[in-house]
């Protein structure tokens, strides 16, 4: 059975505006429910990168105690990595 538009329009209430106002209820209901959503992405996302910030931090405060202990064990040779890497990185920045 096809369905036209008085029969539609027939079968809606009078008082509800028409299908316009469907269509205008409908789209303000997605809106909402984006906005929403999005918000919600949001808050997970933040969560889940201040875990992951937090555990970076972490591990890097760990490798920072790693590389302290080990110029404290062997001195010298810390100086001497130091200069040949500052001596690169002179080479590369006057070319």
């Amino acid at each position: 059975m096809v369905t036209t538009s008085q029969d539609y329009q027939s079968a809606r209430p009078a008082s509800n505006g028409g299908p316009t106002k469907d269509v205008k209820d409908d789209i303000d209901a997605l809106r909402s429910d984006i906005a929403s959503l999005a918000n919600s992405v949001s808050k997970l996302a933040s969560e889940k990168i201040g875990t992951v910030v937090g555990d970076a931090e972490t591990m890097a405060g760990q490798k920072l105690g790693d590389v302290e202990a080990m110029i404290r064990k062997n001195p010298t040779q810390s100086a001497l990595i130091a200069v040949g890497v500052g001596f690169l990185f002179g080479l590369v920045l006057t070319r």
